[in-house]
């Protein structure tokens, strides 16, 4: 009854296209739910919060999460609070992590490499969002200015990550390395293309995009949790964050 007096409390101060997306059974914000139709998509914030102004009226929109069962819902129906239940992983994932020695393999390198650069993507995003408001703050000044403020503080996100995990978040194998992109995308609800393009400028992403293409990379890479190897990758993440949990 409190969290249901707390969500009242705060939809009074949402913004009219703005929806909160909930746990079915505890009434807790989900976070990082795909919300989309054929040509536009958005996914919710740490707060379980989105905006729906890319979307039409006439639009019929699907709220997805793994581990949940996906709804599609006219727009027009959509209310203030989306509440998704909760479903079993399919018997077919866990069919394919136990199909076979390599097929094992596969996966607990998988898991291995994102246990490793996991954290790594976990940290970019709290330092962005530590550094927002300074960001914000950059637009009052103009050109030249901005730019050199823009890259100082990169240059500080750059030197609190290396403080805290050494030199190995520069030493990743090409797999480990690929997966942080993801995962940067996923944390971050900004490709790493977009977030040097921010700091520095387009010229410098497309120089860095170049040079991952070089090593077999895609700075443009997205995630999407419902498709392909990010299906499974998204089944390890919440197995490590429902371990912290314990």
């Amino acid at each position: 009854m409190m969290k249901v007096l707390i969500l009242t409390a705060i939809l009074s101060f949402i913004n009219a296209q703005d929806i909160i997306v909930i746990d079915g059974q505890t009434g807790d914000p989900i976070q990082n739910v795909n919300v989309f139709t054929m040509g536009d998509g958005t996914t919710t914030d740490k707060q379980g919060y989105c905006n729906l102004d890319i979307f039409n009226i006439n639009d019929e929109i699907t709220f997805s999460m793994i581990g949940y069962s996906t709804i599609t819902l006219p727009f027009i129906e959509i209310s203030k609070v989306v509440s998704l239940k909760k479903e079993s992983i399919p018997l077919g994932l866990v069919n394919v992590i136990g199909k076979n020695k390599k097929s094992k393999r596969r996966y607990n390198r998988l898991e291995r490499d994102i246990r490793k650069v996991h954290p790594f993507a976990k940290t970019t995003s709290n330092l962005l969002v530590e550094y927002s408001s300074i960001i914000d703050s950059l637009e009052q000044y103009s050109g030249i200015k901005r730019y050199y403020k823009k890259r100082k503080i990169f240059s500080k996100i750059e030197y609190d990550l290396i403080s805290k995990y050494g030199y190995s978040i520069k030493r990743l194998k090409k797999r480990q390395g690929r997966i942080l992109i993801k995962l940067i995308d996923r944390e971050t609800g900004k490709t790493s293309y977009d977030i040097i393009k921010d700091f520095r400028n387009i010229f410098s992403a497309g120089f860095w995009q170049l040079t991952a293409k070089v090593f077999g990379h895609d700075l443009q890479a997205t995630y999407n949790q419902n498709k392909g190897e990010d299906i499974m990758i998204e089944y390890i993440i919440n197995k490590i964050e429902n371990e912290k949990l314990k």
